[in-house]
């Protein structure tokens, strides 16, 4: 072979394998990102808990809401009527004032608002519509608001006024007896204030105690009845109301309360014993008075657990004087309280029950 042609040979071989490891050189060189992923692109530092808890702490507020008047008297209105009043306020503070809800202490008052912000020094009210009740006397709801013044976020508001009928009952209240003929019950006088005639339809006595004959017929601007008491019924219920259903235009109802005293009365009606020890005495006095100036006779006394003793009694005309002893018993389990009660029977009349309530001194 001619050397020429194998030098030649050898040169290609050669330039072939230079230029094979100069591509697969290039091949491995890593790549340069042009433009990073996005969310590696100014990815913020991570927060500490306590840089997350001052970022949802909101500064105090300085809103201040400053009412006219907290209270509004009606003074005299009539019975079931609807009455409007306006409660006025201004935002004395620096920050706006935010009046998140109001609220009405029952069904008959029911407040309103046109809108729940208000700038510095703007002014704004509250308008309340009021449905009076139904029956005679004194009355008073409250209307609560609630806002953003960190010194009074809930405000209160008083609606006052006196319902007065056009229908008059008398007596009112009728005062009655447990030992007087028919209960002491004094004829009942219906009298129409302006003068329009009306009707009693209907009469209702709580417990029954009071009943009377009515004419539903009857049309007149006066009614006059006669009660008719019955004792037993009142010795359940000494104190209730006398219900009259009327058809005058502007008065449907009219009521009259009535109450009574108890035939006795002891006094304490309970005995309270705190930081009793078992073992230490205590002593107190009970008094029995007759409320109606009539001589006792004492048949019995007794203690249901034998916690309280009597130890001397003195009689008067019409009061008894109990002096008794309290022996606070063993305790039960782990309980810290005790109990009794001393029984006091009256002949021919009903039994007087003296409770007592004993707290054992704690340690």
């Amino acid at each position: 072979m001619n050397k020429r042609f194998y030098y030649f040979i050898i040169f290609v071989v050669v330039s072939q394998l230079l230029f094979c490891s100069a591509v697969f050189a290039k091949s491995d060189k890593p790549k340069k990102q042009a433009n990073p992923p996005k969310n590696e692109v100014n990815q913020p530092a991570t927060a500490t808990p306590a840089q997350k808890e001052e970022s949802t702490v909101s500064p105090p507020s300085n809103a201040r809401i400053k009412f006219d008047a907290l209270s509004h008297d009606f003074g005299k209105i009539g019975p079931e009527t609807n009455n409007v009043c306006k409660f006025k306020f201004t935002n004395v503070g620096k920050d706006v004032l935010k009046i998140d809800h109001l609220q009405g202490s029952c069904k008959c008052t029911v407040p309103d608002l046109q809108k729940k912000e208000y700038a510095p020094g703007e002014s704004g009210e509250i308008t309340v519509q009021f449905h009076s009740p139904k029956f005679q006397g004194d009355t008073s709801q409250h209307v609560m608001v609630f806002s953003n013044d960190p010194n009074d976020p809930r405000a209160e508001l008083e609606i006052k006024a006196y319902v007065q009928l056009l229908v008059q009952v008398t007596p009112d209240p009728m005062t009655l007896s447990l030992v007087a003929p028919n209960g002491g019950a004094s004829p009942i006088m219906i009298t129409s204030l302006d003068g329009e005639k009306f009707a009693v339809t209907k009469v209702e006595s709580f417990g029954n105690v009071i009943s009377m004959s009515l004419d539903p017929n009857k049309i007149a601007d006066k009614h006059i009845f006669n009660p008719v008491v019955d004792i037993n019924n009142l010795r359940k219920n000494l104190n209730g109301a006398v219900l009259f259903t009327i058809t005058h235009t502007r008065c449907s109802e009219i009521r009259m309360p009535y109450s009574c005293l108890k035939e006795y009365a002891a006094t304490p009606s309970v005995l309270i014993v705190r930081n009793a020890v078992v073992g230490e005495i205590q002593k107190r006095t009970i008094y029995l008075t007759s409320n109606y100036n009539q001589p006792i006779e004492i048949e019995s006394v007794s203690s249901e657990k034998g916690v309280i003793k009597v130890i001397n009694q003195k009689q008067t005309e019409n009061s008894f004087e109990f002096d008794i002893e309290i022996a606070p018993p063993l305790p039960e389990a782990k309980s810290r309280v005790f109990s009794d009660n001393l029984r006091i029977k009256i002949k021919g009349k009903q039994q007087i029950d003296v409770a007592c309530r004993g707290f054992y001194k704690a340690g």
